[in-house]
């Protein structure tokens, strides 16, 4: 078999292992997005108002926040492709059943169990993927795993695109169950445990209490500081550039356009960060935070025009989403091997505060006044200073690729 692992548990083709964790995520980021596409659709479905559509929408992240902390650290016990295949088949499942339902009570219910397989699978494929090298290139294997989540969140809207106007919010629903499914399968057959290299605690694997050990407590909980400031940028303005488009003038096509070079933007921010962390680890995450800054100071005071705005927000997503990945890399690398899928998901986890804050923030910033012009953009530049700050606070505790020193 292609991924049977060799000496010391590393498959002998780590690269077709990377790709198929990448799918996992892929799959994953296409089911997150699957009730806010669908949100339309369901709002007519069931007449009722976008303020009634907002708990099934959170739901999702509320069940992320409860896998990812309480369950996920199973993976770290029991095998991370033992709990990515039953919790992407789960997910699945509940995808399928969410179709039937004939209430939004229902179906909140149903998205805050799959975002608890979501919450689970997430940091497991990434220590999954971070798990097949060894040295420097675990940092760079666990950011570039990350693409997929974003990729996912493409396809999925351009699946929503072709499947909503004919199937409904439902087909969309059976799309996302299917796929889980298939990757579940695939990754069942195709790829064997990689098991981490046993450490001196070995025997608290999977508990919180290693990764808020008494060396490691403040700098878990800086990470988990920036993870959040971090989750808030990538919510506030991926709910927010629509409108702010649309409002100020811009076409619905306009808009999209602009939405669209965001996420195009974060695609290839997660890759060149990928590449990076081999060399600069957590400085890195600094560089990225400085420029995503910029960019937001740049959208906030220069006023651009129709096509530079849709270059610097092309850009935001660049140095927003390569952020993102790069913590997700060097976050994994600061704890043992036999507690990454602990520590990231704790990070993940504590995320989904910021998460569920960004579009709070952005209402906010609604009602008093600064969704005129680019001053809305000064909220993330504040925040995104506050991730470059913590970064250079956390690079003097770690080695060049993000591992303890």
């Amino acid at each position: 078999m292609a991924t049977k692992p060799g000496a010391g548990g590393k498959p002998r083709q780590p690269l077709l292992g990377l790709s198929l964790v990448v799918l996992a995520l892929m799959v994953e980021g296409f089911d997150l997005q699957t009730a806010n596409l669908a949100g339309p659709s369901i709002m007519a479905a069931f007449d009722i108002t976008r303020a009634q559509l907002g708990p099934l929408l959170s739901a999702s992240l509320f069940g992320i926040l409860v896998g990812a902390t309480l369950v996920a650290p199973l993976g770290d016990r029991y095998g991370r492709k033992r709990v990515v295949v039953i919790a992407s088949a789960a997910y699945g499942v509940l995808s399928l059943i969410a179709a039937t339902a004939t209430s939004v009570e229902q179906l909140a219910i149903l998205r805050f169990l799959i975002g608890i397989g979501l919450g689970v699978v997430m940091p497991n494929g990434l220590a999954m993927a971070g798990a097949m090298y060894d040295g420097p290139r675990h940092a760079s294997a666990t950011a570039f795993a990350g693409i997929g989540i974003t990729l996912g969140g493409v396809v999925a809207g351009a699946t929503a695109a072709r499947v909503l106007p004919v199937y409904h919010w439902q087909g969309l629903f059976v799309v996302g169950g299917i796929l889980p499914l298939i990757i579940a399968a695939i990754i069942a057959v195709a790829l064997r445990e990689v098991a981490p290299a046993a450490g001196k605690a070995v025997k608290r694997r999977g508990t919180i209490d290693v990764i808020l050990a008494p060396s490691m407590r403040m700098t878990t909980l800086i990470v988990w500081l920036m993870f959040v400031f971090i989750a808030l940028n990538i919510h506030l303005l991926a709910s927010w550039i629509p409108l702010l488009m649309k409002g100020s003038g811009r076409s619905v096509a306009a808009a999209a356009l602009v939405t669209s070079g965001f996420h195009a933007g974060g695609v290839l921010g997660g890759i060149v960060a990928s590449l990076l962390l081999r060399r600069a680890g957590w400085h890195a995450v600094a560089v990225f935070a400085a420029g995503a800054a910029l960019t937001m100071l740049s959208l906030a005071l220069l006023s651009p025009g129709p096509v530079a705005i849709v270059l610097l927000i092309a850009c935001a997503g660049f140095f927003v989403t390569g952020i993102q990945n790069g913590v997700n890399g060097t976050t994994s690398a600061l704890y043992p091997p036999e507690s990454r899928a602990t520590g990231l998901g704790w990070a993940l986890g504590v995320a989904r505060i910021g998460a569920i804050m960004g579009p709070m923030v952005g209402s906010l910033a609604s009602l008093v006044g600064l969704d005129e012009g680019g001053h809305f953009f000064l909220i993330p530049a504040a925040s995104l200073l506050i991730v470059l700050m913590l970064a250079l606070v956390v690079a003097p505790r770690a080695g060049r690729s993000g591992e303890p020193v």
